[in-house]
């Protein structure tokens, strides 16, 4: 059975092959990397000094090692050393998933 992460990147394939990526509006621009309207207002003045001191916030740091530990898994030569590094995925994303709930909108 095919996880999530497959069957999103099936579709970005799909995507890409039939030139729908192509047509998104800011296709081939750079990112706004200075964006913070996804951060709570509160939080938006601390991280931006954060940002422009040179800190990483902890969330930046463990979205990066799971990118990383996806990375080693695609090169992993045995099954074992796969199933580790997933296990290693699955305990920072936790990790993460606890401190992204500081950043849930109440409604």
């Amino acid at each position: 059975m095919a996880g999530i992460d497959d069957i999103i990147g099936g579709w970005v394939r799909n995507a890409e092959k039939s030139g729908e990526v192509r047509r998104l509006p800011g296709y081939g621009k750079p990112l706004d990397l200075e964006d913070d309207s996804q951060v709570p207002s509160k939080y938006r003045m601390a991280y931006r000094i954060l940002r422009n001191a040179g800190y990483t916030p902890p969330e930046v740091e463990m979205i990066r090692e799971i990118a990383s530990l996806r990375r080693r898994i695609e090169t992993a030569s045995d099954e074992r050393e796969r199933a580790a590094l997933h296990t290693e995925i699955l305990q920072v994303q936790q990790k993460l998933d606890v401190a992204l709930d500081k950043f849930k909108l109440k409604r």
